[in-house]
């Protein structure tokens, strides 16, 4: 049972109606043809690591420099050169002091010591905190192609888990994640897939310079290595540029009659020594950040990518000490296609034994912010328009909508009345739900409104008023958001009117003395509850 001969992968075509079972082979031959729209037996943690295993093993298979084939047996001939000439390198189940497909040959061929796992999805490395939401180990009847999958997640973007159980070398740290940033050019895997080959050949000069690595002869697929599991750990100068690791000591006994079952077992250190690179290694979809130890590989945390997450990653500011070093991969080239474009970025997110959560988001790449995206482009203009929508939010959510949501979870108590100001620890927690919920309203329409204002940015008159038009618009959802606070706070008949007469009044103050000098008067409204002739009360 090996993927170069036997068709375990099941795709849909473009028309999204059929499947089709094709061969490793077969599946690089359909997305060089534009065959393939989907993989629908994949989970979506495993979409973006499968995305780079298709495309990393294409370039080690094409670096020769012919084009990638459109023909399958001709893949399957350049796979085959990449590894022994009885191919069990690709198969699912080979002796235990054999390769097979993502993994490692074990010297001796003793699994002694080795623990059961029974399922794919308990192989993989997707953890629960208490098993809520996604259960462990249901895949009873699975099939050869989730044991496919299964390995592609655990051996390429797993952290570590335990004693024994160390993580990839394209992160920062056991607890980091492996993020993938780049552009969709349309919809389906086939053209991204197309897009990304071309760019890593592309690419390879500039990883070789950067990082030491090997441009002849170097180790392309780790899990072609033996490993005893003791201090045999690779080092990363010995590595090709595209290559394909492996972490974890994993072989699958069994057959497609008594079905397939793995073997795992821990080791005593990292497969690739490459912990003092911080997961900085040159993989093409993984920004990096600095902090004071010099560059570490971008982790993604459990807010997903929020509109302030990816303001970082799509505009850097140029000399600011939190400025990212984008992912080679999500810039846009001269060769990319006009429209259809999306910025596509997608992480699972790990903690300390369980898993916070699958991220994905899309943004649409308009024409003009296509001319932001570019290696060679002059982006301190619009990254400092970017970046102070940003700190606005911030400043609207901390100076207008916090004290306004205050009073309302207080029940507007005046001091110079003889009331106590109760915002207390409860109150403030509230309050910092509802800033959560702006946080919410606001991401929806971040991009779409700074697109508006980055067509103009030539005009600084222009400029300020598309930003003095977003600012109302930024009024008007805190003031929904508000509204909605004050329909399910807490309330007491003889205190309902004047709380929210009040958290209006402080609303409105707080957002003339913070936003006057910045919009026109005359554009100023006030809030259908607000008291026109109460004095201003912004703290």
């Amino acid at each position: 049972m090996t993927l170069l001969d036997c068709p375990l992968l099941t795709t849909l075509d473009p028309s999204g109606c059929g499947t089709l079972r094709r061969t490793l082979p077969g599946v690089l031959a359909g997305l060089v043809r534009d065959e393939i729209s989907d993989f629908p037996k994949l989970r979506p943690h495993q979409r973006h690591v499968w995305h780079a295993f298709l495309v990393q093993i294409a370039a080690l298979a094409t670096l020769g420099g012919e084009p990638p084939p459109e023909d399958e047996a001709e893949w399957c001939r350049l796979l085959l050169a990449l590894t022994p000439e009885d191919g069990c390198a690709w198969a699912l189940v080979s002796p235990p002091d054999r390769p097979a497909f993502l993994q490692p040959p074990i010297p001796g061929g003793n699994l002694t010591g080795f623990k059961r796992v029974a399922t794919p999805d308990a192989l993989d490395m997707l953890v629960t905190a208490k098993n809520h939401d996604i259960k462990v180990g249901t895949m009873t009847a699975a099939e050869a192609e989730h044991w496919v999958y299964a390995l592609v997640s655990l051996q390429t973007q797993a952290g570590n888990l335990g004693s024994g159980k160390y993580g990839i070398s394209r992160m920062n740290q056991g607890y980091g994640n492996r993020p993938g940033l780049g552009i969709e050019p349309g919809p389906g895997p086939s053209r991204r897939f197309q897009r990304d080959l071309a760019r890593l050949h592309t690419l390879r000069p500039e990883m070789l310079r950067t990082y030491g690595y090997k441009a002849l002869g170097g180790i392309g697929l780790v899990w072609l290595e033996p490993w005893k599991g003791l201090t045999d750990d690779i080092a990363p100068e010995t590595l090709d540029p595209f290559y394909i690791e492996i972490c974890r000591r994993v072989r699958l006994v069994g057959d497609s009659v008594t079905g397939l079952q793995a073997r795992t077992s821990g080791s005593k250190a990292e497969r690739i020594n490459a912990k003092a690179q911080r997961g900085v290694t040159g993989d093409p979809w993984t920004p990096v950040v600095p902090d004071k130890d010099g560059y570490k590989a971008f982790t993604l945390d459990a807010g997903g990518f929020s509109y302030r997450h990816l303001v970082k990653l799509i505009f850097p500011r140029s000399g600011d000490r939190d400025a990212i070093r984008q992912a080679p991969l999500q810039l846009v080239g001269d060769d990319d296609d006009t429209r259809g474009l999306a910025i596509l970025a997608r992480a699972l997110v790990r903690g300390q034994g369980k898993t916070e959560g699958y991220h994905e988001r899309r943004i649409p790449v308009s024409k003009t912010l296509r001319a932001f995206l570019g290696p060679r482009t002059a982006t301190d203009t619009a990254a400092a328009c970017a970046h102070a929508r940003v700190e606005d939010v911030a400043l609207f959510a901390k100076k207008v909508l916090w004290p306004a949501t205050m009073a309302a979870f207080t029940g507007a108590p005046r001091t110079a009345h003889g009331e106590r100001a109760r915002d207390d620890d409860t109150a403030k927690k509230r309050a910092g739900r509802v800033r959560d919920h702006l946080e919410t309203q606001v991401d929806e329409q971040f991009f779409p409104a700074l697109d508006a204002e980055l067509a103009v940015l030539d005009d600084a008159d222009t400029a300020m008023a598309v930003r003095a038009r977003w600012l109302l618009e930024l009024r008007d959802i805190g003031r929904t958001v508000l509204n909605r606070t004050l329909d399910a706070a807490p309330d007491a008949a003889v205190r309902h009117w004047r709380t929210r007469v009040r958290a209006h009044d402080v609303f409105e103050a707080c957002f003339r003395k913070v936003f006057d000098g910045r919009i026109s008067p005359d554009l100023l409204t006030p809030s259908p509850l607000a008291d026109t002739d109460a004095p201003e009360a912004c703290p």
